[in-house]
C-alpha cells in the first residue's frame, strides 16, 4: 500500500507525450563471422560466440533446449565448457553460456563468453569449438540429463525466492498476461523430457557453422598469442 500510494503521488498526473509501440524483434539467418580487436595493455582477453535462433518461449522445443544450455554451459562449473576449458585445460577464469528467448517474438540468441589470458583466446576458441561438434554429434548421456533436471529445476525454485527477481517476473508477465502457471508448465515439461527429445532439439537449431565468434585483447603485445587476426 505504501508503494502504490508513493506511486500515485509521483506519477499519477503524468500522461506520456507519445504512445507506447513496442519495437519487435526480427530473426535474421546471419553469416558465421569472426571477429578480433585489439585492447592494448588489457590483462585480459575475451571471447564471445552468438547464435541467433527462430523461436518462442512457448515452442515446443523450448524446455529442451533451455536444459541442454545448462548442460553445455549454464550450469557453471558442473558444464561441458566450464568442465573442459577452466576445469580440465585451465584455459579460462571464467565461461558459461546462455540462451536467450522471446516471450514476443520468434527470435532467441544462444550466447557464450570466455574470460582468458590473450595467449590462450585462440585454445579457447578451438575448444569451445571441439566442445560443440562433441555435443551436436553425441548429444547428452541419460544420467547428464537427470543431474541436470535436479539442479536446473532447483536454480529455478531458488530463483523465485528472491524478491527482487520474483518481483521482476511478475511485472513482466503482467505485461504479457501471463501468470505463474506458464513456468509451472515449462517445468512439468523439463521432468517429462527424453534423452532423445533433448538431443533432437538441439540438433535442430544449435548449428556449429553458424555461428559466429569475436575476441578482443591485447594480442599484439602478446607475440606467441595465434589469436591476432
Amino acid at each position: 500500500k505504501e508503494v502504490e500510494t508513493l506511486t500515485a503521488e509521483l506519477f499519477g498526473d503524468w500522461k506520456s507525450r507519445a504512445l507506447y509501440t513496442r519495437i519487435p524483434q526480427i530473426y535474421q539467418e546471419l553469416k558465421a563471422t569472426k571477429d578480433v580487436f585489439e585492447t592494448p595493455d588489457k590483462a585480459n582477453a575475451y571471447f564471445i560466440a552468438t547464435l541467433p535462433m527462430k523461436m518462442r518461449d512457448d515452442n515446443a522445443d523450448y524446455p529442451a533446449l533451455v536444459l541442454s544450455n545448462y548442460m553445455l554451459g549454464g550450469g557453471f562449473l558442473n558444464s561441458r565448457l566450464a568442465t573442459r576449458i577452466r576445469q580440465k585445460e585451465g584455459l579460462s577464469y571464467g565461461i558459461g553460456s546462455d540462451i536467450s528467448v522471446s516471450p514476443n517474438d520468434e527470435y532467441a540468441v544462444f550466447f557464450t563468453y570466455a574470460i582468458c589470458a590473450p595467449q590462450n583466446a585462440s585454445k579457447v576458441e578451438a575448444a569451445f569449438h571441439e566442445e560443440i561438434a562433441k555435443v551436436v554429434k553425441e548429444g547428452f548421456t541419460p544420467e547428464e540429463i537427470a543431474k541436470a533436471k535436479q539442479g536446473y529445476l532447483q536454480q529455478l525454485q531458488v530463483s523465485r525466492a528472491q524478491d527482487g527477481e520474483l518481483a521482476s517476473k511478475l511485472g513482466s508477465y503482467r505485461y504479457l498476461n501471463r501468470k505463474l502457471a506458464f513456468d509451472a508448465e515449462v517445468e512439468k515439461k523439463i521432468s517429462a523430457l527424453t534423452p532423445a527429445q533433448i538431443n533432437a532439439a538441439l540438433r535442430a537449431y544449435l548449428k556449429p557453422n553458424d555461428i559466429a565468434i569475436v575476441k578482443s585483447g591485447d594480442f599484439k603485445g602478446h607475440p606467441n598469442s595465434s589469436s591476432a587476426p
